[in-house]
C-alpha cells in the first residue's frame, strides 16, 4: 500500500504541471491573437513533416479582421483532388502543425469584401490550375493582391524564398513546440 500511496502522490503534481502548462500555452497563444493588428493579412506556414524538412510547408492565407480571430484560407489535397478550405477562425495559434506566421499586409477595413473576393477567385477550378498546390495558389492569389493594390510587394518569388527562409528559421521551434509560434513581418512587403 506505501508503494500506491506514494506513486499516487507523486502522478498529482504531475497532473497539476501538465495542466498549468497547458493553461499557460493556452494564455500566450491568446494573447498573441489579441496583439494581431485588425486587417493585417498573414502567409501562414505549417510543418509537413518531423524532423521537418528544408522549404517543406503547407502554405495558406491568415486575415485577422476581428479582435477574436478571422479567417484562415487555404487549399488541400485530398488525393482525388484538390479542395478549398476557408472558414473563419479563433484558432490560429492552436494548431501543432503551425510554424510561424508572416505578416504581408495591413488592408483598410473597406477593402475587405474586396480580400475575400480575390482570395475565393479559384474555388471553382482548382484542379484547373497547372501544378496546383497549396503554394502554386498562394502565388497565384498573392499576384492578383498585388495587382490590385492590397499588398505592396515587387516580387512574388522574392515573397516566396523570403517565406521559406522565415519558415526554415523557425521549423525548429515549431517541432519543440515553442509558444506562441512567431509573427514576423516581411522585409519585403510595404505594410
Amino acid at each position: 500500500m506505501l508503494g500506491q500511496s506514494t506513486k499516487s502522490s507523486t502522478h498529482i503534481p504531475a497532473q497539476q504541471a501538465a495542466k498549468e502548462k497547458a493553461f499557460e500555452i493556452k494564455r500566450l497563444q491568446e494573447e498573441a491573437l489579441r496583439s494581431l493588428a485588425l486587417g493585417s493579412l498573414y502567409i501562414v506556414l505549417y510543418l509537413r513533416s518531423d524532423p521537418p524538412r528544408p522549404n517543406d510547408f503547407h502554405w495558406g492565407y491568415y486575415f485577422h479582421t476581428i479582435p477574436s480571430g478571422g479567417t484562415k484560407y487555404h487549399v488541400k489535397n485530398l488525393g482525388s483532388g484538390w479542395i478549398t478550405e476557408h472558414g473563419s477562425t479563433t484558432g490560429l495559434f492552436k494548431s501543432n502543425f503551425l510554424c510561424v506566421v508572416v505578416q504581408i499586409a495591413a488592408v483598410a477595413e473597406a477593402k475587405y469584401a474586396q480580400v475575400d473576393q480575390i482570395m475565393r477567385t479559384h474555388d471553382g477550378k482548382l484542379n484547373s490550375i497547372p501544378g496546383i498546390s497549396c503554394r502554386v495558389w498562394i502565388l497565384s492569389i498573392l499576384q492578383m493582391l498585388i495587382e490590385n493594390g492590397i499588398v505592396q510587394c515587387s516580387s512574388c518569388a522574392e515573397l516566396e524564398q523570403e517565406c521559406f527562409e522565415i519558415g526554415n528559421q523557425h521549423r525548429f521551434g515549431a517541432i519543440a513546440n515553442n509558444q506562441p509560434r512567431p509573427v514576423v513581418r516581411s522585409t519585403l512587403c510595404t505594410i
